[in-house]
């Protein structure tokens, strides 16, 4: 029993946000409003929760899982005299197989892959998924040179990518199955759309408030 109550512990420890996080949730407000303050359309129930659900995946992975530097942490380790950077750099990659960490790290980015296209239509196209995805992955395992006992991994940026395409291969087969609905159109103008920065405002904004809180 306090086993079984040790695991729940974990997991909710795992899924609470600080205040502060919270607080990032009005800015996700605001960049909706912003965006879409010209075109009320685009302001759809779909794009509000897809937004808001973003942004809480991004703040627990950011956060309690993959570990990006903040800026509490770099006051300690210089309150401690310890260097701020801290290189522990792996390029090759699957040098040992796969890892249990590495099918872990495939499905940590699977909610980007599927969030992204239930957002904005931009991201309907693979090239933009894929291209986020390793973005953010790449900043993730640059970030970690400044951090203690993480490891810049190559295997950490495949899987990345992997998990966020078949994110997005699951977003087009509920699609396909008519569970959700396609917003992309061939020829519309990505000018015309400004749903096409939503996600990678999410993803400063998430990245901003993890690191200084």
């Amino acid at each position: 029993m306090e086993n079984q109550l040790g695991f729940f512990e974990a997991i909710i420890d795992l899924l609470y946000l600080k205040p502060l996080f919270i607080f990032g949730l009005a800015l996700v407000g605001l960049l909706l409003y912003w965006l879409c303050r010209k075109d009320k359309k685009l302001l759809t129930f779909r794009t509000i929760i897809g937004s808001i659900l973003l942004y809480y995946y991004l703040c627990i992975v950011l956060n309690n899982i993959v570990g990006i530097p903040t800026l509490s942490e770099f006051f300690r380790l210089a309150h401690l005299g310890e260097s701020l950077f801290n290189p522990n750099i792996s390029l090759i990659p699957l040098i040992n197989g796969i890892s249990l960490e590495f099918i872990l790290n495939i499905f940590c980015f699977i909610p980007l892959g599927f969030l992204c296209p239930l957002i904005s239509r931009a991201y309907e196209q693979t090239k933009r998924v894929v291209l986020l995805g390793f973005v953010l992955s790449l900043v993730i395992e640059i970030s970690q040179l400044f951090t203690l006992y993480r490891a810049t991994d190559s295997n950490d940026l495949i899987a990345n990518v992997l998990g966020t395409i078949i994110g997005y291969l699951c977003f087009k087969l509920l699609v396909k199955l008519g569970l959700l609905k396609s917003y992309f159109k061939p020829n519309f103008s990505l000018e015309n759309d400004p749903t096409r920065l939503l996600p990678i405002l999410i993803v400063v904004c998430a990245f901003a408030i993890t690191f200084i809180s």
